[in-house]
C-alpha cells in the first residue's frame, strides 16, 4: 500500500499527464453534497464504466432548494417546435442581458450572461421560466432529478467479461481493475464508502450456462469487495445478470430523459396524448425493442407490458397562495406528482450484429452442404474443397470462421440483391414470430410491389402506431449506418472541386440522413457499397481521415452490417419504407419516425442512465418521505402518514405484479449510508491501481485465456527431473553411455575430471576403431606391477584375488 506521502507526488505527476481524471465535487455551488453511483455495463464485446452524481435529496430538502430548477441546456428539439407551434411575435424581446443573473441566490461563477435568440425561444408558460444565464447554459424547468456525468466519467475495456469462461479467477487482476481505477478516480475518496456500485451484464452472459455465469459474478464480487470501499450491500442485487427487457427498459428511461420528453412534454406532443419515444438498442448478442403503445394497445395487452411507477420532484410552495390543502403541501414544498409509464419491452436473443452474423454464415455452410449432397459427418473429413461464396463479402477478400468446432473458409462474392436473399432466411426461420412454431403468413421477401412484412412480430407484442410510435435507433443501428454514409462523404470531398450546387445540395441531405434515417438513401448506399471489391473499398477507406478509418475486417463486414439493419427493420420489425410505402400522417412533422444517433445534447447514449434515474428517483422519494414525517412529527404507521407517504419508484411486469423492483436497494436491504462532511485530516486506504490510471481499451489475451498446455509441459518437465534424479549416478551413466554409442558420438566424457573447463577429452583423429580394439586387447592383467602381487604367487593368480577382495570387502571407518 503506497504511502500518504508518495501517493500525493503520485497525484502530482498524474495532473502532468493528459490521461489525469480530475476528481468530482464533493459539493454544489449552492453547498449542496453530491451523491455518487457507479455502473458497469458488462456487454458481450466489452464492459463500460460510467460514473454519474446528483444533488444529495436530503440535504436539499433541509436547505429548502429548489429542485425543478436546473441549469442546463434548453431541449434539443425547441428550435424545431418554435417553427411549428410557436408564433414567432416575440422575437423582439429574445434579446437583452443580464449581469447580475444568479442560479437560485447565488451567482454562476462569473460566467458570460449574454443572452442570444436561440436561449429564449419556446418558453411556453413564460411564468416558470427564468431568464437564461449564458448562450449555452440557461436555468431550465425539470420535473425529475437532474443526473450528471462528464466526457472523462467512462472507461471502456475489451473483451466482455464471458470470454472468462474458462479462467473466473483472473477477471478481477485483468478486467475489473482498470474499471475501479477509473471509477475510483472520479469518486471523491471521502464519497467510496457511501457510493454504490452496479455491474449489470446482459447478452454476452446470457449465453453461458448458469454456473460460468456464477463463477464469473462470484469471482467480480469477490474482488470488488475485497479491493475497494465502494458499497455492495448485497453482490446478488448489484452484480448480476439483468434480464433483455430490463435492459430495455434502462435504456427507454435514458433515451427519453436525454430527448427531454420527460421534463418538457408539452414540446413532444406526437398526438393521442403520446410524447416518449420508442428505442431500438442493437448490440452484439441481442436487440432490444421498447416503446410506449397507444391506448386501444394498451388496453389489449395490459398483462404483456411492464408498469414503470416515477414520481417528479417537489416544487417549493408558493407563500402568498391562500388556498393551499394541508394534504397538498408538506413544509415548505408541494407533494410531489407521480407518474406512471406502461411499457412494452422485448430483447430479440440471437438478433444482435455479431450472433446474427454467426447465424448467417451458419446458415450458408448448411445451404452448400445441402446442395453439394454432403451431410454434418463430411465436413470433418475435409470435402469441402473451395471456400464458400458470401455474397455480402467483397470481391476478393477471404475469411475463416469456425462454425459448430469446424474451419470453414468464405470468399467475397459482391452480390447485393443475393446478400438480402441469403439474410432473410435468419430472419424467417425464427420461432420469435409466430407462437406455434408454424408458418408466418406475414413473414415474406419485400419487393416494390409488396408491403413490408413482420417476421418477429406475434399476436402477443402490441403493434406499432407509426403516426405516434416515434423511435431512437442507437448502438448498432448507429455505427452500421455512419459508417456506410462516410464512404459516400469521402468521395464527395475527394471530387469537391468538381461538384456543383446540385450535387452540395444532395450531400447536404445525406449528411443529414447520417442521424435521420431514410430508407431511399440508406438502400442506395448499401447497394453502392456492396456491389465494390474488396480493393475498391481499400482506396475509398484511405480516402477518409486515419482516425476514422475501418480496419480490413470492419470494412468487409460493412455491408452485412448494413444489410442486416434493412431486413430486421423492414422484414423484422414491419417498419415501413418511408418514400416506397404508405407515409404516416406525420412525416412531414418536425418529429421523425426514426432517428439515429450516438449522442443527444452532448451526452453519449447509456442504458446505465436510466438505471441511475430509477435509483436516485427512489432516493429522493425516501427523502422526501423522511421529511413529511419530521416535519408533520407523524409516526410512520398513523393513518394521516399511510395517506402522506409516497410510494417508493420501481417497475414490475403487469403479470407478475407482487415481483416489484425498487429503483434503489431493494426491499430489506440497508440503503446507503448518509452524508457525514469528510475530515480533512482523515487518512484513507489507497489500492495500487488506484493511481496507476491507463487508457489501454483491450486486454491481452495472455490473460483471459486458461494455460493449459504450458501447465502440462511443466509438470511433464518436473516428472522427468524427478525420475532422472531417483536413476541414481551409475543408472544415468549407463544411459548417457548407451546414448553416446548409439549416436555416435567423437566426444569421450571424462567422469572423473571436476576441472569444469576440461570435461571431455578428444578422441585422436589418426586413430582407427580398429587400433582401439587392439590396444584393448593389448591390455592384460599379468601386466601389473610386481608391487600389486604377493610373493609366492602366480601375478595372475594375485590379481584374480585381489579383484575378488575388492569386490567383498566392506569399507570400515575403523581402518586407517
Amino acid at each position: 500500500m503506497p504511502t500518504i506521502d508518495n501517493l500525493e507526488v503520485r497525484k502530482t505527476k498524474k495532473k502532468k499527464d493528459k490521461n489525469y481524471i480530475k476528481p468530482g465535487p464533493i459539493y454544489s455551488d449552492q453547498d449542496i453534497p453530491y451523491d455518487y453511483m457507479v455502473i458497469i455495463d458488462a456487454g458481450s464485446s466489452g464492459s463500460r464504466v460510467y460514473v454519474y452524481n446528483w444533488l444529495n435529496p436530503e440535504y436539499s430538502l433541509k436547505q429548502d432548494y429548489e429542485l425543478t430548477k436546473a441549469k442546463g441546456k434548453l431541449p434539443a428539439n425547441i428550435e424545431l417546435f418554435k417553427q411549428f407551434t410557436i408564433k414567432k411575435d416575440d422575437e423582439s424581446e429574445s434579446e437583452g442581458e443580464s449581469d447580475n443573473e444568479t442560479e437560485n441566490g447565488n451567482e454562476i461563477n462569473g460566467e458570460d450572461k449574454t443572452i442570444d435568440d436561440s436561449d429564449n425561444v419556446g418558453n411556453i408558460d413564460e411564468s416558470n421560466q427564468e431568464e437564461p444565464t449564458s448562450p449555452k447554459k440557461s436555468l431550465v424547468d425539470i420535473k425529475f432529478p437532474k443526473i450528471k456525468s462528464k466526457k472523462k466519467w467512462h472507461q471502456k475495456i475489451k473483451p466482455g467479461i464471458s470470454s472468462f469462461n474458462q479462467s473466473p479467477q483472473k477477471i478481477g487482476n485483468h478486467h475489473i481493475k482498470y474499471l475501479l481505477t477509473l471509477a475510483s478516480s472520479v469518486v471523491p475518496k471521502s464519497q467510496h464508502y457511501r457510493t454504490p456500485i452496479f455491474l449489470h451484464s446482459t447478452a454476452g452472459m446470457r449465453l453461458l450456462t448458469p454456473t460460468q455465469q456464477q463463477q464469473i459474478l462470484t469471482s467480480i464480487c469477490n474482488y470488488i469487495t475485497n479491493n475497494s470501499d465502494f458499497y455492495i450491500p448485497e453482490c446478488s442485487s448489484h452484480i448480476n445478470v439483468i434480464d433483455g427487457d430490463f435492459e430495455g427498459i434502462y435504456g427507454w428511461l435514458a433515451i427519453n430523459s436525454l430527448k427531454g420528453s420527460f421534463d418538457h412534454p408539452e414540446l413532444h406532443n406526437h398526438g393521442k396524448s403520446h410524447y416518449t419515444y420508442g428505442l431500438l438498442d442493437m448490440g452484439g448478442a441481442s436487440t432490444q425493442v421498447v416503446f410506449q403503445p397507444n391506448v386501444t394497445e394498451i388496453e389489449e395487452h395490459q398483462k404483456s407490458l411492464y408498469r414503470i411507477n416515477l414520481n417528479q420532484l417537489p416544487q417549493l410552495t408558493n407563500s402568498t397562495s391562500e388556498d393551499e390543502s394541508e394534504f397538498d403541501a408538506v413544509g415548505s414544498y408541494y407533494v410531489p406528482n407521480k407518474v406512471d409509464f406502461n411499457i412494452y419491452s422485448d430483447s430479440f436473443l440471437g438478433f444482435g450484429m455479431y450472433q446474427a452474423h454467426t447465424r448467417y454464415l451458419e446458415s450458408l455452410f448448411h445451404i452448400y452442404l445441402q446442395e453439394h449432397g454432403l451431410n454434418d459427418h463430411d465436413r470433418y473429413y475435409g470435402n469441402i474443397g473451395k471456400p464458400i461464396v458470401d455474397p455480402c463479402l467483397p470481391k476478393g477478400y477471404t475469411t475463416t470462421a469456425v462454425l459448430d468446432d469446424y474451419s470453414v473458409d468464405f470468399t467475397g462474392g459482391s452480390d447485393f440483391p443475393k446478400c438480402l436473399e441469403m439474410i432473410f432466411p435468419v430472419i424467417s426461420n425464427s420461432t420469435h414470430g409466430t407462437l406455434t412454431g408454424g408458418d408466418n403468413v406475414n413473414c415474406k421477401q419485400f419487393n416494390e410491389q409488396d408491403q413490408v412484412s413482420s417476421c418477429l412480430l406475434n399476436d402477443l407484442i402490441p403493434s406499432f402506431d407509426f403516426d405516434i410510435n416515434h423511435f431512437v435507433g442507437v448502438s448498432g443501428y448507429w455505427e452500421a449506418i455512419n459508417n456506410l454514409l462516410s464512404y459516400d462523404e469521402a468521395t464527395k470531398r475527394d471530387d469537391n472541386e468538381e461538384e456543383d450546387d446540385e450535387d452540395d445540395d444532395e450531400s447536404d441531405d445525406k449528411n443529414e440522413s447520417a442521424d435521420t434515417y431514410d430508407y431511399k438513401i440508406i438502400y442506395k448506399e448499401t447497394t453502392k457499397l456492396c456491389s465494390q471489391s474488396f480493393s475498391s473499398l481499400i482506396e475509398l477507406n484511405k480516402l477518409k481521415s486515419p482516425e476514422t478509418r475501418l480496419s480490413e475486417e470492419e470494412l468487409a463486414e460493412l455491408c452485412f452490417k448494413s444489410s442486416w439493419v434493412l431486413n430486421f427493420l423492414h422484414l423484422g420489425l414491419g417498419f415501413p419504407r418511408f418514400g416506397i410505402d404508405d407515409e404516416p400522417s406525420q412525416i412531414n412533422s418536425p418529429f421523425k419516425s426514426l432517428q439515429l444517433v450516438e449522442e443527444l445534447d452532448g451526452s453519449a447514449f447509456s442504458w446505465t442512465l436510466g438505471r441511475a434515474i430509477l435509483y436516485a428517483n427512489d432516493e429522493y422519494v425516501q427523502a422526501f418521505n423522511n421529511y413529511t414525517l419530521s416535519t408533520l412529527q407523524l409516526e410512520q404507521d398513523s393513518p394521516r402518514a399511510q395517506d402522506l407517504v409516497l410510494r417508493r419508484p420501481g417497475l414490475y411486469y403487469s403479470a407478475a405484479p407482487s415481483v416489484y423492483h425498487f429503483g434503489a436497494e431493494q426491499n430489506g436491504i440497508y440503503p446507503r449510508p448518509q452524508f457525514t462532511p469528510p475530515d480533512k485530516d482523515a487518512k484513507y486506504h489507497h489500492y495500487d491501481y488506484e493511481t496507476n490510471y491507463k487508457s489501454d481499451s483491450k486486454e491481452s489475451k495472455w490473460y483471459i485465456e486458461p494455460h493449459r498446455w504450458y501447465g502440462i509441459f511443466i509438470f511433464m518437465f518436473l516428472l522427468g527431473f524427478i525420475g532422472w534424479l531417483m536413476l541414481g549416478r551409475n543408472g544415468r551413466s549407463l544411459i548417457f553411455d548407451k546414448l553416446r554409442i548409439k549416436l555416435g558420438r567423437f566426444m569421450i566424457p571424462v567422469f572423473g575430471n571436476r576441472n569444469k573447463n576440461q570435461t571431455y577429452m578428444p578422441v585422436k583423429q589418426n586413430q582407427t576403431e580398429q587400433d582401439d580394439l587392439e590396444n584393448a586387447a593389448g591390455f592384460e592383467l599379468d601386466e601389473l606391477s610386481s608391487e600389486d602381487s604377493k610373493p609366492g604367487k602366480s601375478s595372475s593368480t594375485a590379481s584374480d584375488e585381489d579383484d575378488i577382495d575388492r569386490q567383498f570387502k566392506i569399507d570400515s571407518d575403523d581402518d586407517e
